[in-house]
Order: structure tokens, then sequence, then C-alpha cells
């Protein structure tokens, strides 16, 4: 009898501890459970920031130009005889006795007797016969770009800056790829460029704007520097 009542005061004592351990053990569960959905909630990834991949065109090289034609033979130019006006007959009151000489006339130090072949009366002495009339002893005519090939040795890009992605066309998701022509000068820096292929919302001129401020070590030709066309391709991607 006694040992039945001890049995039976412990099974009331471990009916009370479960009952009050498993609201305790639930509401630590629910607690745990709300504060990791909060925190998923709250939690805000970081936007990757999209590369930009540069990279280069050049158009291919030109056919070999013809053989220039066999020069002709310069025509001889024909000499310009000025036919002096009329001048009255006048009676001389005395002959001289030794005629004048033609050719008497005041002269530029350092002129050629008779003039120079293709001169022009008031030129500049020490000017190159043909040249353009009022045009600057020693001046020097700039030479056109031309395409790179052949014999010419290529650009080599030296100092690059990146172009800046629009943030307006990253939202929108713009993306592709923006072709320019650009011409490099004897100095390599970028004179002119012009979009042969372009994007929308901003993303050509930053292409442009980027490309403006390379650097390239000038093309060469015989020796010499010269100015060139070079064709760029600027890709922007978003990942």
């Amino acid at each position: 009898m006694f040992e039945e009542s001890l049995i039976t005061s412990k099974r009331q004592e471990q009916s009370k501890f479960m009952l009050l351990a498993l609201p305790i053990a639930l509401g630590i569960h629910v607690f745990a459970l709300g504060g990791y959905v909060i925190a998923q909630m709250w939690a805000v990834p970081d936007i990757p920031e999209p590369p930009i991949q540069v990279s280069f065109y050049q158009a291919p090289p030109p056919p070999p130009p013809p053989p220039p034609p066999p020069k002709a033979a310069a025509p001889v130019p024909k000499p310009v005889v000025q036919q002096a006006a009329p001048q009255p007959v006048v009676q001389p009151v005395a002959i001289p006795e030794k005629p004048a000489m033609p050719g008497d006339g005041e002269g530029v130090d350092g002129g050629v007797e008779g003039g120079v072949e293709g001169g022009v009366a008031g030129g500049i002495p020490g000017g190159v016969p043909g040249g353009v009339v009022g045009g600057v002893p020693g001046g020097v005519v700039d030479e056109p770009p031309i395409r790179i090939g052949g014999e010419v040795v290529p650009l080599e890009l030296i100092n690059r800056v990146q172009p800046v992605y629009p943030e307006i066309a990253r939202k929108a998701r713009v993306q592709g790829v923006v072709i320019i022509e650009a011409i490099i000068d004897k100095q390599g820096y970028v004179t002119e460029s012009r979009v042969l292929r372009g994007l929308p919302m901003g993303v050509s001129e930053a292409a442009v704007a980027a490309i403006g401020r390379w650097k390239y070590k000038p093309a060469m030709l015989n020796g010499r520097p010269v100015a060139v066309y070079l064709t760029v391709t600027v890709t922007f991607t978003l990942q």
C-alpha cells in the first residue's frame, strides 16, 4: 500500500514537470524561429559591381596600292614676256657714247640675275619655286591620318581609362558593345572619335569620354611617327 502511494506520487510529480517544461521548450523554439525569420527579412545582399570588358579591334590592312603611273615629263614653262607700254619718241639732245646695258635696275640682296624660273614679282627671298603665294618659308604641312597596315608599325596603348557604367543604364540592364573609330595623332593622343555602333542611355558617351583620355605610343612609318585611324570596341556586360 505504501509502495503504491509512493509510485503514484512520483508519477504525479513527473507529469507536473513535463507540463511545465513543454510550454517553456515550445516558447524557446518559437523565439528562435522568429529571430531567424526577422534576420532573413532584414538581410539585403550586396549588389556586385558589374565588370566592364574592353576589347580592341583593328581594321584589316587595306590591299597594297597599285604601282604609281610613270611620271610624265614636267612641261617646260614658257617665259613670260611683258610688253612695255609704248613710249613717246623724243629726239635726244646728244647721242651717248656708251649704250645702256639691260638689267641695270635695282635688285634684291642675294637675288639671281634674271630672276628664278617660276618666281613671282615681289616674292620672298629664299622661297621655293612653285610654292604657294603668300606662304611662310619653312612651314610644315600636316599629313592626313592613314590606316594601319603594310609597313606601318601599330600603336601601343600605354595609358587606359576604364569607362564608367551609367547608373540609369545599369538599372535598365542595358548591355552590349560600342564600336568607335578614333584618330590618333603623331604624339599618341586621341584627337577625334566617332561612334560607328552605339548603345542608349549614355553608354556610348561614356565609352567616347574614356577613349578620349587614352594615351598611345605613336604608330611609325619609315622611322617617323604618323597619325592613324583606329577602331576600338568597348563591351559593357552585366552579371
